[in-house]
């Protein structure tokens, strides 16, 4: 059976058949002057045989050069000196038969020297070119290699790129398939399977074996075989690129992480250099407020004065419009008196003396000191809570003074409601304010606390800003939350008097 399969596989050999088919033909040629003799074609037998023998030189027989260089092309050596001994034994017959030499074998024997020789020549050179473009593709796929790790953002990219750039490094690309497996997983090139040759070689990376490489091939591939050094180099070159690409992939994460440092960094410092611009202009502020503060509080309490003196001279005139200008006068008093109380107040907020103080008598006070328009109502729900909260009552109520007056500029004139509720917890009773306003834009939301910043026409923005400190420093905490068009809800969560 075995003998059967090789006699098969001889057969199935392409360019075995067209030796053959090429010495049969030869030897027709080489003999065709016998045969025209044979046939009764004198002229032409004479003709022909002049070829045995033009100038001392078998032209016919040089045809047998067409075989073996071919056998030498395409099969190397050994094949290219048994086809010129053929030649040789086709020769044979007409040196010994029909040749008039006198020593008939010296000339065929001389010819398969002759056509050995060549034939060798040329197996010899078609080995060292096919070595030659061998060594060419080899050294392109290694520069492919190197080029896909460049090109790869990971590993498991590249890996898949070297699969299909393999297979072109061997003798027949079209009959190779490559399998790596690389810390437990695995890149095949397209349509693999596994044929009967096979090389393999471990993928070393920084001393570790990581892996192997596989190349299999579906024929006997001598460059594969061959100390195996083709996969070797391979898998040499594929682990170096591999770190390579682990290297750049590591160093791609470190700038990312880097770039994303330096931008908290920048924030950080536009943070800080704008808190240093706020500070200036709140020391600039406080300066201001201190030397004039005091300064305009007395002109304003002589225009009120004089205001009021006025109102009641006028009162016996009935002249109702001059009273009416005096009620605006009074009104625009009161309204310069609290932007510079707030700018003194901010500048020198005093700590606080914290007491025993109940919710209710706190928002009833704060409530006495503000006039709320008639389309505006308050209403006011503790929710059953009568805990003591320990803090400044006189700070905290100009606190809850500031957020319902706050809370009635938002309605803008327009019809609306003011709900004050409680809510508590083990550590801290919550005074919730409810507006139905015009509510804060989410742009504006962080900043609403910030000194100095208001959107509205009147007020230099510093109510919230003293609001939130004079909470914090009573150990409470305020919280907002807002929708534009629905509303506004502050939160003031103050400490409860722990019951020893």
């Amino acid at each position: 059976m075995s003998y059967k399969r090789n006699k098969k596989g001889l057969w199935a050999n392409k360019h075995l058949r067209y030796i053959i088919a090429i010495i049969a033909l030869c030897a027709v040629v080489y003999y065709l002057p016998a045969i025209s003799g044979r046939l009764g074609w004198i002229g032409v037998q004479d003709s022909l045989n002049n070829l045995h023998n033009l100038y001392g030189i078998d032209f016919l027989g040089l045809i047998f050069f067409a075989p073996v260089v071919y056998s030498a092309y395409v099969l190397g050596v050994i094949p290219a000196i048994l086809t010129a001994f053929i030649s040789m034994l086709i020769l044979l017959p007409h040196a010994v038969l029909i040749d008039t030499y006198p020593n008939a074998l010296f000339k065929p024997t001389a010819f398969v020297i002759i056509l050995s020789a060549v034939g060798a020549v040329v197996a010899m050179l078609q080995k060292s070119e096919q070595q030659h473009r061998q060594r060419i593709k080899e050294m392109k796929c290694l520069y492919d290699i190197g080029k896909a790790a460049g090109d790869s953002n990971s590993v498991d990219e590249f890996l898949g790129k070297v699969v299909t750039i393999v297979p072109q490094a061997t003798h027949l690309p079209e009959g190779t398939r490559v399998r790596i497996t690389f810390r437990d997983n695995v890149y095949k090139s397209p349509n693999f399977q596994k044929y009967t040759n096979k090389t393999s070689e471990n993928l070393v990376i920084n001393g570790e074996n990581s892996g192997i490489v596989e190349i299999y091939s579906n024929h006997d591939n001598p460059y594969l075989k061959k100390k195996n050094y083709l996969t070797k180099t391979l898998a040499e070159r594929i682990g170096g690129a591999i770190r390579q690409v682990e290297l750049e992939q590591s160093l791609r994460g470190y700038y990312e992480q880097l770039e994303k440092e330096v931008d908290i960094r920048t924030k950080d410092l536009e943070k800080v250099q704008e808190k240093l611009i706020r500070s200036e202009r709140l020391a600039a502020v406080g300066e201001l407020a201190s030397g004039v503060g005091h300064e305009l509080r007395n002109p304003l309490n002589v225009i009120r004065n004089c205001a009021y003196l006025l109102n009641m001279a006028l009162a016996e005139k009935s002249d109702e419009e001059a009273a009416n200008t005096l009620k605006v006068l009074d009104k625009q008093i009161d309204i310069a008196n609290k932007i510079v109380t707030d700018l003194l107040d901010f500048t020198r907020i005093k700590p606080p003396t914290q007491v025993k103080a109940e919710i209710k008598a706190l928002l009833d006070e704060s409530l006495s000191w503000l006039t709320i328009p008639e389309q505006v109502s308050v209403k006011v729900n503790l929710n059953g809570n009568s805990k003591l909260i320990k803090t400044d009552p006189e700070q905290i109520s100009r606190v809850f003074s500031n957020i319902v007056s706050n809370a009635v500029q938002a309605m803008n004139g327009k019809t609306g409601e003011v709900n004050i509720s409680t809510d508590s917890d083990d550590s801290y009773l919550s005074v919730i304010f409810q507006d139905t306003g015009c509510g804060i834009p989410e742009e504006n939301m962080e900043k609403i606390f910030e000194p100095l910043f208001t959107t509205k026409p009147k007020g230099i923005g510093l109510g919230l800003a003293i609001s939130k400190r004079l909470v914090e420093q009573n150990g409470g905490k305020i919280e907002v939350s807002s929708k534009v068009g629905m509303g506004t809800t502050f939160t003031i969560k103050l400490p409860i008097e722990q019951r020893s």
